[in-house]
């Protein structure tokens, strides 16, 4: 059984057909069929079934799928830690990241990176809170941004202590017009967040056991403020999602002061590939550099 066969199987189940796997790994459609089926005649039975919507994996696909993931990451580390005897550091690193995150940290975190790393490849995905740490359990990505409570098993460093504001259109008024309570949130129609997106809202509401309504959801950020802009309501957001979005709403810190734990996770910090392993330090101290920016600033 070849890593070729792997790296196949591999793309087709993120990619989600043979034609977008193909493009993915630059070989033709016919010479990835070819592959997947050497492999499935190697094991004795079918890892996918073909219908006109794409594929899905059989149950014994199911099955060995964490299995082969994990034989290409240990054959990804065994070339990297090589390269680093060589005196290069070259390698991959994948990373999971939630909106606000891609938006405001990942652009100057992979610039400042690639400068001092130009041989290593960075490949970014982007999703919910949820996404990523699902992304990380199965190795599909080494490292994710997610935010606390993390999911069992998951090795996280501290990072950031993003705080909670509400944004409102413009000309609304807060009871005492400087910061909002969580308390007062019941009294307006509040923009939620879809799932696996809001999590902080949801906390925050169920901490303070705070039922709200809700006549609107979105799943982005400028959707979002878009929405309150408008004059549709109010909503609960992070300090860090309203950085780079220009626009006329209103933002009021809450009193008693709420905030977002962001966490930088992985299966292991120790079993991190060399790769993997620079751009966590790298992220842990460009993350502390601009923290302590803003402190002082403010």
């Amino acid at each position: 059984m070849s890593l070729n066969a792997y790296e196949v199987f591999v793309a087709i189940v993120e990619r989600g057909s043979f034609a977008a796997a193909a493009h993915q790994l630059n070989l033709s459609p016919s010479a990835v069929s070819h592959a997947l089926s050497a492999f499935e005649q190697e094991l004795g039975f079918t890892l996918f079934t073909r219908n006109r919507s794409g594929v899905r994996l059989t149950a014994g696909g199911e099955a060995l799928l964490p299995t082969v993931r994990e034989v290409l990451q240990s054959n990804e580390k065994l070339g990297q830690q090589a390269s680093k005897l060589l005196g290069l550091e070259a390698g991959r690193v994948r990373i999971g990241a939630f909106s606000s995150v891609s938006v405001a940290w990942l652009p100057k975190i992979i610039r400042t990176f690639t400068d001092q790393y130009p041989k290593i490849e960075v490949v970014i995905e982007q999703g919910g809170y949820d996404d990523v740490a699902e992304w990380i359990t199965k190795s599909q990505v080494d490292l994710g941004f997610i935010t606390l409570p993390a999911a069992p098993g998951l090795d996280v460093t501290p990072l950031y202590a993003d705080p909670l504001v509400c944004i409102a259109p413009p000309g609304f008024e807060p009871k005492s017009k400087a910061y909002m309570t969580v308390d007062e949130l019941a009294e307006h129609n509040v923009v939620l967040q879809g799932t696996g997106y809001g999590k902080e809202t949801e906390q925050l509401l169920a901490s303070h056991r705070i039922s709200v309504k809700s006549s609107a959801r979105a799943i982005d950020d400028a959707a979002i403020i878009a929405i309150v802009e408008s004059g549709l309501g109010v909503s609960v957001m992070p300090q860090l999602a309203l950085l780079n979005y220009r626009s006329a709403v209103q933002v009021f810190p809450f009193y008693p002061a709420e905030s977002r734990a962001i966490v930088l996770a992985s299966l292991s910090q120790e079993g991190l590939a060399p790769a993997a392993k620079a751009m966590h330090a790298h992220i842990v101290v460009s993350v502390d550099k601009w923290a302590k920016g803003k402190t002082a600033s403010t």
